[in-house]
């Protein structure tokens, strides 16, 4: 019986994470590795390889409807990608020279404050302050641009290089700290770079397809993805990512995107401490 009991458990968590990833367009990947790890006694690389393979079926999922919906920009997905890969280059470097497991848990206390400034901070700031302010200022220096999406209607101001230097920001963290990056683009580009909601989600996904394919095709080759395994969370995210595209359709009826957000920062940053402390105690166990 248990030979059916978990692939149906791991299609039903796959579903629930792939579908609050895919609303707040974080992917999910991040939340999926420790469950993985601490509920279905995968091996870390496994479970990451299971993850990585689950989450390209996802974004496809999720990039072709949003392809369909005119919700993607993509000069600002290759405005980020690409710098993202020279970051994680360094970043991957930069780790045999920095106290990476001091850095880790700094940079999830970060993840967890972030979220919880996200949960209260109001939905719509008063007028007298939209103009203002630092990022304002830099989103009007020389290398700035207004992007137009004539099919929504909607147009936004944005900064090249400060969008090409937080892409290769993310970039060196994801290297750095061994995590993907999407769970810090969507918040940025809806509270940093003030792109619409639904703009920012679709593109953070569509970077997500990319990144996905890549590490899965990695991984693969490095024979992480074990198949039987990895079905059956490929199905549960396929049909998670589904559902999150449907749920987009009543707005209304969700908590505002800022809760969901912050949430979904909390969640991550939590997770980042689970994965330290098993890290850290798998290290221990080898120095032993």
């Amino acid at each position: 019986m248990d030979f059916l009991i978990t692939p149906l458990l791991l299609v039903f968590a796959g579903l629930l994470v792939s579908a609050f990833g895919t609303l707040v367009g974080f992917g999910g990947g991040v939340f999926m590795v420790p469950l993985l790890i601490i509920f279905f006694g995968y091996p870390i690389e496994q479970a990451i390889g299971s993850s990585m393979s689950a989450m390209v079926p996802a974004a496809l999922i999720a990039s072709f409807f949003n392809y369909r919906e005119k919700n993607i920009d993509y000069l600002v997905a290759s405005l980020i990608q690409f710098p993202a890969m020279g970051g994680t280059v360094l970043g991957a470097f930069l780790v045999t020279f920095l106290p990476v497991l001091e850095l880790q848990f700094t940079f999830a206390f970060f993840v967890i404050v972030v979220g919880f400034y996200l949960l209260g901070t109001p939905q719509n700031p008063p007028k007298s302050l939209r103009h203002t302010g630092m990022m304002y200022q830099l989103s009007h220096l020389p290398t700035s641009f207004i992007r137009k999406n004539h099919q929504k209607h909607l147009a936004y101001r944005l900064n090249g290089s400060l969008v090409v230097f937080f892409g290769f920001l993310t970039g060196t963290i994801a290297g750095l700290f061994g995590i993907g990056g999407g769970f810090l683009q969507t918040p940025a580009m809806i509270k940093i770079f003030r792109m619409p909601v639904k703009i920012a989600t679709s593109t953070s996904l569509f970077i997500l397809l990319i990144t996905s394919i890549t590490g899965f095709t990695t991984h693969y080759w490095l024979g992480h993805v074990i198949w039987d395994k990895s079905l059956p969370l490929m199905l549960g995210f396929a049909l998670g990512a589904t559902l999150g595209q449907s749920s987009k359709k009543m707005e209304s009826r969700l908590p505002r995107m800022d809760y969901l957000i912050g949430m979904g920062l909390f969640l991550a940053g939590m997770t980042l401490i689970i994965n330290i402390i098993m890290k850290a105690g798998v290290l221990f166990k080898i120095s032993f």
